[in-house]
């Protein structure tokens, strides 16, 4: 790494030797998808290509401009900060190896030093400016493995003492199943002059963590810690520090808790749904519209009422479906849109159009207390509907409660739908499209497991503050609020068909 703002001091070299055992602790996949986001002179590259590894299956960043020996080797990108790159990378890869920079983030300026003061921790809370660059750059690596997959990262001591590496070390054990930290008592690099750490992290997204730890003199039995981490066997002297695991939680299908259907299905959304200026152009009243979300882009929170509907209409989205009442035929506005229709404006053939009696009267689904996205590029996650009469088209699934609910038991279903554990469980029904869409049917959606909980007066708050960080890309921080959330609830009976016990809900 080298970059004006980024002392040339922060880097450190990687031992081959080292970075061979590093790259075989992962414990690589067939066509699976690595990362170095802080690539140097290649040496973890160099590694993964003596292993076979094609180069099309390699991402490797720096900030330096290079160019690299290696750059070949992998799909590399010098000249970029690697925290800026993974904002567009969540979830992109099966493993990564990594030799962090080791520099006080006081002693970084400009866009770095403001990227990494920006990554948050499990709790929610930003990397404090006390913190070190190696931080920033683990939990935002973290953030770029996908469900199932590996890290492994040679890190300083102050993993172990530093008071900020506490909370470091907590994301980590929840964004893993297992965590085995090697700790070499004598110094590997020549600018390093305390001991270091190897954190082997597995099975991103599991829903408990078993912390292991073991310690070694020197870098001859750091190797044959990590080669036998590799074959999947304990290093001798391994002890285990930390065994976490939630208490076991009654699960409920989510068809059992709610109705997923389709939205409105228009027939021709090119003439039912409308924007505010094309409303205007056509002079069309209120009265002959319904207040409609359309895209999946449009479910920007964790509650979507008359403010946020407002927001979306003066964007510019497509969030009024033609939809006139009786009264509103009378109207001269109506009557022309209506004949813009007949007269080619609309597709009358369309088998929905030709199916429905009057053919400008889209059936609307019934009573709505959320909505869903069947396809985004993001996990489904519940927006609540806080505006009477909001309704949506055929782009999002509607949900309704199939008994009588509080707010309070509503938000509680969405927090429960952004606990890690659930988002694991979506993940594995997706359907992945060549553009990175994920797509579910609503039998799809319903037959996932959700846990059983008491519904607080709290769950609105939890629910708003995990949607924010879920829409800003902090998906494993969501998930963590609400996994913290849930455990404090404590596991008790659910209102469903099978239960009708008073205020629960799963």
């Amino acid at each position: 790494m080298s970059h004006e703002h980024v002392p040339q001091s922060s880097t450190v070299f990687t031992p081959p030797e080292l970075a061979a055992a590093m790259v075989a602790a992962v414990r690589g996949k067939p066509n699976a998808l690595w990362l170095d986001p802080c690539v140097g002179d290649g040496v973890f590259v160099a590694q993964m290509a003596a292993r076979g590894i094609d180069a099309a299956q390699i991402s490797a960043i720096d900030i330096a401009p290079g160019p690299g020996a290696l750059d070949k080797a992998a799909l590399t990108v010098r000249g970029v900060d690697f925290l800026e790159w993974a904002a567009g990378h969540r979830a992109a890869v099966d493993h990564v190896v990594m030799n962090p920079p080791y520099v006080a983030l006081s002693r970084v300026q400009g866009k770095l030093l403001d990227r990494a003061l920006d990554v948050r921790l499990s709790d929610g809370q930003h990397l404090p400016f006390k913190a070190n660059y190696w931080a920033a750059f683990l939990l935002t690596a973290i953030e770029c493995v996908r469900e199932g997959g590996s890290l492994v990262a040679v890190l300083p001591a102050a993993w172990d003492f530093a008071k900020y590496a506490t909370r470091v070390r907590q994301t980590v054990e929840r964004a893993f199943g297992e965590v085995l930290v090697v700790r070499c008592a004598s110094p590997l690099f020549p600018k390093v002059q305390e001991g270091v750490v190897i954190v082997v992290a597995f099975d991103r997204g599991a829903q408990s963590c078993t912390n292991r730890r073991v310690e070694v003199p020197g870098l001859v039995e750091t190797i044959a810690a990590l080669e036998r981490i590799a074959r999947g066997k304990e290093p001798p002297g391994t002890s285990t520090v930390r065994a976490f695991a939630p208490p076991p939680l009654a699960l409920h299908r989510l068809d059992e808790i709610v109705h997923i259907h389709i939205g409105a299905v228009t027939g021709d959304a090119g003439y039912f749904l409308l924007n505010e200026r094309e409303r205007k152009e056509w002079r069309l009243p209120r009265s002959a519209l319904r207040p409609t979300l359309s895209r999946s882009k449009h479910l920007a929170g964790a509650a979507i009422g008359r403010k946020e509907w407002a927001e979306l209409r003066d964007q510019g989205g497509r969030v009024w479906m033609f939809w006139p009442r009786r009264s509103a035929l009378r109207h001269a506005a109506v009557r022309a849109y209506l004949k813009h229709g007949k007269e080619g404006g609309c597709n009358l053939a369309a088998h929905k159009i030709t199916k429905r009696d009057p053919w400008h009267r889209t059936p609307l689904p019934g009573r709505v207390d959320g909505f869903m996205s069947g396809m985004s590029k993001r996990l489904p996650f519940l927006a609540l509907r806080e505006m009477p009469g909001l309704t949506a088209s055929n782009t999002l699934y509607v949900i309704r409660f199939k008994k009588r609910v509080t707010q309070a038991e509503k938000a509680t279903l969405g927090v429960l739908l952004l606990t890690s554990s659930v988002r694991a469980e979506l993940a594995r029904h997706a359907r992945v499209y060549a553009d990175g869409l994920l797509k579910f049917e609503p039998s799809e959606l319903g037959s996932v497991r959700v846990p059983v909980v008491r519904a607080r007066d709290d769950a609105a708050r939890v629910l708003r503050d995990a949607t924010v960080l879920l829409l800003a890309g902090r998906e494993a921080e969501a998930s963590a609020m609400a996994d913290d959330w849930v455990v404090s609830s404590g596991s008790l009976a659910l209102k469903t068909r099978a239960s009708s016990t008073k205020r629960c809900v799963a």
